[in-house]
């Protein structure tokens, strides 16, 4: 029996109904570790996901470490299984319970790979339906309004990852304002610009001082667009508006956390 994962799940199942949350916990987490070594990743996830919730209901209010590496682990699991929607919520679970425990680095990883795996899950929803692959399965409504909610959100979430990695990169932000003045600035010294009451062609270093200002949305007037450099003007600034206030709340949820 010790070494039949089948046996010990079913086993583990009758003290779960019993309500013998420790003496399952441990055989719950043994079949997942049989599963795993077996390859059968879909027990092993549903068995370490038992193991997680044993746990939490046992240790009450006091320590939920245990819950969430198990979680995390899960999640891991499913992921290998293509269940991508099952591992965001496994994720979330484990983030849940690492916040409980002030784990603050952990619940920010896991925060990220739970968005992360629900952009993934709603890829493969709208452009690959038949790749899917679902451990437990969920109801999906069908239907127009629906497939447009899923884009809507699908696109939100991959806006999300490119911005600011979810929330919990900020540094992906502050690569993101560098890239668009660098590539502004490219698109200013091929156009033209007025300066000093003079139509002319900036030099790199001009480009890049009008590429800053205008990101940043200061706006001295001493350069000003001409022609269709104005609509680069428009498409930066507007960046600048939208973006620099994401990396100030990013920045601003890491340093509090840390």
């Amino acid at each position: 029996m010790k070494n039949n994962p089948r046996l010990l799940e079913e086993k583990a199942n009758k003290l779960l109904s019993e309500e013998k949350y420790s003496d399952a916990y441990p055989l719950f987490k043994k079949a997942s570790h049989l599963y795993r070594e077996n390859n059968n990743l879909k027990e092993a996830t549903l068995c370490c996901t038992l193991a997680a919730s044993c746990w939490s209901i046992k240790s009450g209010e006091k320590r939920f470490h245990n819950a969430a590496i198990l979680y995390e682990r899960a999640a891991t699991d499913a992921l290998s299984c293509n269940d991508y929607e099952y591992a965001s919520l496994l994720y979330k679970q484990a983030a849940i319970n690492y916040e409980r425990d002030r784990e603050l680095i952990s619940l920010s990883d896991c925060l990220y790979k739970s968005r992360e795996a629900y952009r993934k899950y709603l890829t493969y929803r709208l452009f690959k339906p038949n790749k899917i692959n679902q451990i437990t399965k969920s109801k999906d409504k069908k239907g127009l309004l629906s497939y447009l909610k899923r884009f809507l959100i699908w696109l939100m979430l991959s806006f999300s990852y490119l911005i600011w990695g979810h929330g919990e990169k900020p540094s992906r932000t502050f690569l993101t304002c560098v890239i668009i003045i660098f590539i502004s600035a490219v698109l200013y010294s091929l156009g033209h610009t007025i300066k000093e009451g003079i139509i002319s062609r900036p030099n790199f270093s001009d480009a890049i001082y009008f590429s800053v200002i205008t990101f940043s949305t200061v706006g001295f007037g001493d350069v000003t667009a001409v022609g269709l450099t104005k609509v680069v003007v428009m498409f930066e600034s507007l960046s600048g508006i939208f973006i620099m206030p994401l990396f100030i709340v990013g920045f601003s949820r890491k340093y509090l956390r840390v």
